[in-house]
C-alpha cells in the first residue's frame, strides 16, 4: 500500500513538472518558431512572419490551459504506462503546435511531422504485433488518406484532403500503428462531420468552405492514445 501511494505521488510530480514545461514550451516554440515554417513551398516569408511585432499565440491564458491539459494528460496516461506516456506525451504535444499552424495559417509545418516521425521511435517496444505494425499502419495512413483524396476531387473537382494531411496520417499510422491509425480516421471522420453539421445549424456554413482539419485530426489522436489505446490492449490481451 505504501509502494502504491509512493508510486502515485512520484507520479503527480513528473506529470506537473513536464505538464509546466510542455505547456508554456508549447506556447513559447510556436511563438518563435521560424517564420519559413509556416509558408506553403515557394512562399516567403512576409515581415510578420520573420519578425513578430505581437506574439503568435497570446500567452495568457494559452499557457495556463495548455499546462493543466499536459498535467492531466501527463497523471492519466503515467499511472498506466510511464514507458508509453513518454512517446504519447512528445507526440500530442506536436500534434498541438500543427493544429494552431493550421488554424492560423492554414499549412502543417513538414518539420513538426519529420519531429512526429522520430517521436514513432519511441511507439516501437508498445506495438501488439511487432516494428512491421508501425510499417502497415503508415501505409494504411497514407493510403487511406490518398483515396479519400482522389475520390474528393473526383466528385468536387477539388482536393478536401491536403498533403500535409497524408503525410501526418502517415506519421501517426508510423506511432499508433493499424489498429490507431483506423481508430484515429474514424474518430476525425465523425467529430470533424458532427462540428460541421453544428456550424452549418448555427453559422450557415457551406460545404464549399475551407477548414483546418488538423484540429480534429490532433484531437482524435489525443483521444486514441489517452483512452482508447489503454482499451483496445485490454480487448487484445481477453482475445
Amino acid at each position: 500500500m505504501g509502494n502504491e501511494v509512493i508510486r502515485i505521488l512520484i507520479t503527480c510530480a513528473i506529470a506537473i513538472t513536464a505538464g509546466i514545461f510542455a505547456g508554456n514550451g508549447a506556447v513559447y516554440f510556436f511563438n518563435r518558431m521560424p517564420g519559413r515554417w509556416l509558408c506553403d513551398y515557394g512562399q516567403e516569408p512576409d515581415e510578420e512572419l520573420l519578425h513578430p511585432t505581437k506574439q503568435r499565440v497570446r500567452s495568457t491564458p494559452w499557457k495556463y490551459v495548455f499546462t493543466g491539459f499536459f498535467i492531466v494528460v501527463g497523471i492519466v496516461l503515467g499511472m498506466s504506462d510511464p514507458l508509453f506516456a513518454v512517446p504519447a506525451v512528445c507526440a500530442i504535444w506536436l500534434l498541438l503546435e500543427m493544429a494552431i499552424a493550421d488554424v492560423k495559417y492554414m499549412i502543417v509545418p513538414d518539420q513538426l511531422i519529420m519531429m512526429l516521425v522520430a517521436a514513432g521511435i519511441g511507439f516501437i517496444p508498445h506495438h501488439r504485433f511487432g516494428v512491421m505494425d508501425c510499417f502497415r499502419g503508415a501505409l494504411i495512413g497514407c493510403g487511406v488518406m490518398l483515396v479519400i483524396a482522389l475520390l474528393s476531387r473526383l466528385a468536387y473537382r477539388k482536393p478536401a484532403v491536403g498533403g500535409a494531411d497524408v503525410k501526418l496520417f502517415a506519421a501517426l499510422g508510423l506511432c499508433c500503428g493499424t489498429d490507431g491509425v483506423l481508430v484515429i480516421f474514424v474518430l476525425t471522420t465523425f467529430i470533424s462531420a458532427g462540428h460541421f453539421i453544428w456550424l452549418m445549424a448555427r453559422r450557415g456554413a457551406k460545404l464549399s468552405d475551407e477548414r483546418a482539419m488538423v484540429p480534429y485530426i490532433a484531437l482524435s489522436a489525443t483521444l486514441y492514445l489517452v483512452i482508447f489505446h489503454e482499451m483496445s490492449y485490454n480487448i487484445m490481451i481477453h482475445f
